[in-house]
């Protein structure tokens, strides 16, 4: 007699947590240093911190797959796992820049004194904060589209 053993909802849920929490972790550090050593007005290796959810979401999926996964994975299982993994993962990341940028950990690069009071209020903790979890929210949707589509498994 075969048993075909599948995942449970603690199993899914500590995995959408956990990844969510490491992949807020992995950024913000990549982040951090990414800005104090690389940070040019026109550098282009800074954008790979918006190509680092779609390879860590891709392995988080990838691995639940391989480890609880037997049966069937539809594509609105593994497309709700990876946009809750995304989700949580930018929601932290934007608090860690906001605390970051708020408490003088990182300075901004620009010279905001001379630019006017625009401009420092676009460069301000919350507007930098939301501006990442705008960024990350809509880049997490397209890349949990895109990733569902080449997990699902099909019961045989």
């Amino acid at each position: 007699m075969i048993i075909n053993p599948t995942y449970t909802r603690k199993q899914y849920g500590s995995t959408v947590i956990i990844s969510g929490l490491l992949l807020s972790v992995l950024l913000s550090v990549v982040y951090i240093l990414f800005y104090k050593r690389l940070y040019l007005t026109h550098s282009y290796i800074f954008s790979i911190i918006y190509l680092i959810p779609i390879v860590w979401l891709s392995a988080t999926v990838a691995f639940f797959k391989m480890k609880f996964v037997w049966g069937e994975f539809t594509y609105w299982q593994a497309f709700l796992m990876s946009i809750a993994t995304g989700s949580i993962g930018s929601v932290l990341f934007s608090v860690a820049i906001f605390i970051l940028f708020y408490f003088n950990l990182l300075h901004t690069k620009i010279s905001l004194f001379e630019n006017g009071a625009m401009l420092r209020h676009l460069f301000s903790p919350q507007a930098t904060a939301l501006s990442m979890l705008l960024i990350n929210l809509i880049l997490t949707l397209i890349y949990s589209l895109i990733l569902s589509i080449f997990v699902r498994k099909k019961q045989e």
